[in-house]
């Protein structure tokens, strides 16, 4: 095998590496949400905040490291990525708030076969195998994972199943065009412009917001945590490894929110999952896994040639 084919599969892995770390980053929304709520932070006012915080940190960084802007027209493209992952929190923290952190959750997790199926039909090309078998073992621990077996699901709120569902469509949109807008542009500044349309989608839905804050400084903290987890460490790393990936790829590497995200809930807030959606949970591991297969199998006959 060529160095240069080396040096792809091993991009490759790397790459889906960063994603699953940043997906693991979103699961720990979830008991920051659920805490904020018990001590009277709701999300209309904290998610304005969270992405001023986002913009400020980022266009810092790009003015202290002299970092050249693009034209008007590209750094308006990429603003629609903020607008995508605005609408995201919107509809993910309001779900957040009216469900049990598994059901919010694996709602969100729709995502995988949405951001599969948008690539399917932008490229006209089936899915390759791997993602099939990984996607179909994936969406039968979501089924698990949302207590439709054990009756849980009965008592779900529907306009959180609404706001939850909503979540998976607009991630699955961030996932897809952050591989295809503003490409080649710096990291740091498809940051700024995404936190920058993230302030514009939350704060048209929480004009309030900011009066709101300074009413209650309390909800700062929550903020910062929610902006560090949700945006500036996840949606930077997710920038950088998108573009050398496949949306396929990114969607289900990503997918590693679902269980982390039950863990933190059950260990930091006591959001005790049944077994099954522990069962679940680790379907969507195996998932992931089964997506990987055939990249770690290459990589180790690299290895042994060497």
């Amino acid at each position: 095998m060529s160095n240069a084919k080396k040096a792809d599969i091993s991009t490759t892995f790397t790459n889906s590496v960063l994603i699953f770390i940043a997906g693991s980053s979103y699961g720990f929304i979830v008991p920051v949400i659920k805490t904020a709520n018990e001590n009277g932070i709701f999300p209309s006012t904290a998610l304005p905040l969270q992405y001023l915080i986002a913009l400020v940190a980022s266009l810092i960084f790009v003015l202290v490291r002299k970092i050249k802007w693009s034209s008007p027209k590209k750094l308006c493209e990429m603003a629609i990525l903020g607008i995508f992952t605005g609408g995201t929190s919107i509809c993910y923290y309001t779900a957040v708030t009216l469900l049990p952190s598994s059901a919010a959750l694996t709602l969100l997790f729709q995502y995988v076969w949405i951001s599969v199926l948008i690539e399917c039909i932008h490229k006209r090309k089936l899915p390759t195998l791997s993602s099939v078998v990984s996607i179909a073992v994936i969406l039968i621990g979501t089924v698990f994972a949302t207590g439709l077996l054990d009756d849980s699901a009965i008592s779900l709120n529907p306009i959180g199943v609404v706001f939850g569902a909503a979540s998976a469509v607009f991630y699955a949109l961030f996932l897809y065009f952050s591989g295809i807008i503003g490409v080649g542009q710096p990291t740091a500044l498809r940051a700024v412009m995404l936190a920058a349309g993230g302030v514009i989608a939350t704060s048209i839905v929480s004009p309030g917001a900011y009066i709101a804050a300074v009413q209650t400084p309390q909800v700062w903290p929550y903020s910062f945590a929610l902006s560090i987890l949700g945006i500036i460490f996840p949606t930077t790393v997710i920038n950088y490894a998108s573009p050398k990936l496949s949306a396929g790829m990114v969607s289900i590497m990503a997918s590693s929110e679902l269980p982390v995200g039950i863990l933190a809930a059950w260990v930091l807030v006591a959001d005790v999952p049944s077994p099954l959606v522990i069962f679940g949970s680790i379907l969507v591991l195996l998932g992931i896994f089964l997506k990987q297969i055939p990249a770690l199998l290459v990589k180790g006959k690299d290895r042994t040639a060497l």
